[in-house]
């Protein structure tokens, strides 16, 4: 395995520990109101986590860049 696939595969699986971070937090929130500060919040880690997990690319370009 190539270093640029391993950060790749590290960068899954953080994406991944933020993903159920968020869900089991927002799951604890429920119980006590969400207000809309939480939400909004709820919502850029979701879609953080949703690029992370697709393997965010530009991050893994700029980390090892292409050699031509």
């Amino acid at each position: 395995m190539k270093p640029r696939d391993a950060f790749g595969l590290a960068v899954r699986i953080a994406g991944l520990v933020s993903l159920l971070y968020v869900l089991a937090g927002t799951v604890l929130l429920i119980g006590f109101g969400m207000p809309w500060q939480v939400l909004a919040k709820t919502i850029v880690w979701l879609l953080a986590s949703a690029w992370l997990l697709r393997g965010a690319p530009q991050l893994v370009r700029f980390a090892y860049p292409e050699e031509e």
